[in-house]
């Protein structure tokens, strides 16, 4: 039940999901905190208005999906100094009417590659150009990656990601000719609903001791699945997201994560897409 005391908690995206509902609302109910997540679409057009709001009405913390993560930085009164360096914001916190930016797919990203895979000196090619490539980008270079490549469906956009980061550009009709240590598609290529779309074709995996995917499926994406069935390692896009969200319910509340809820919670949610 929500009364005047309950803090409220929103996440905001062109095309919204129960993904952060699901998994707040789980964990907020398991520490009986007196917290309420809810989804909510908004327009790029409205995304002035709707970062108003979060001020205008309490709100305590959001959570900021496609295609706003980049935009959304203009309208914030402050953000975090790794936030500042991506490029992209996917959390505001709203602390005594100041909203202030930060980047959890970073802790994300680096989390999951720590956990599964030493890329110092790795020769990497990441296809995509949004804010978790960004993200992505600074958690490989903080781990020591060697040469990083970007590669994306629109050109200009890798050229200029690669350029802002120092780092070498990949002509995207070039991919499944790219030879190197860990590929990693951030792109939404293999979501549902075309669930068996592939980033790149399946022969090209042999080119990568590691294959990483941010897709989150509720068995394997198309990618993770060939790439298994190939003996590559491989490094879930799950994965990824856990680390991510209980980084962002630490943000919006302050407590520890309860993480096994958290794991338990998208494994619940990807049961119904």
């Amino acid at each position: 039940m929500i009364n005047k005391d309950t803090k409220l908690c929103i996440s905001i995206a062109e095309k919204s999901s129960n993904f952060g509902s699901t998994i707040f609302n789980n964990a907020f109910q398991f520490l009986a905190l007196d917290y309420v997540y809810k989804p909510f679409c908004v327009l790029a057009k409205d995304l002035p208005q709707a970062i108003q709001g979060i001020k205008a009405l309490g709100i305590r913390g959001c959570g900021v999906s496609m295609p706003h993560k980049i935009k959304v930085l203009k309208y914030l009164d402050k953000v975090d100094k790794v936030a500042k360096k991506i490029g992209a914001v996917n959390t505001i916190v709203n602390k005594k009417g100041k909203l202030i930016g930060y980047n959890t797919d970073y802790i994300g990203a680096k989390r999951a590659l720590e956990e599964n895979y030493n890329v110092r000196n790795k020769k990497v090619l990441l296809i995509g150009a949004g804010g978790v490539a960004r993200a992505i980008i600074v958690a490989l270079i903080k781990l020591g990656a060697g040469s990083i490549f970007i590669a994306n469906r629109d050109n200009q956009k890798a050229k200029l990601l690669a350029k802002r980061f120092k780092l070498n550009f990949c002509n995207f009709s070039e991919v499944n000719n790219f030879r190197g240590d860990l590929l990693i598609n951030a792109t939404s290529v293999g979501m549902s609903p075309n669930k068996q779309e592939m980033i790149i074709n399946k022969q090209s995996i042999k080119h990568y001791e590691v294959i990483m995917d941010v897709v989150i499926a509720l068995e394997m994406s198309a990618l993770i699945k060939a790439s298994k069935s190939m003996k590559k390692n491989i490094i879930i896009g799950a994965q990824m997201s856990m680390y991510q969200a209980a980084s962002q319910f630490e943000l919006y509340t302050g407590k520890k994560a309860p993480f096994k809820v958290i794991k338990q919670s998208i494994k619940e949610y990807l049961k119904l897409i």
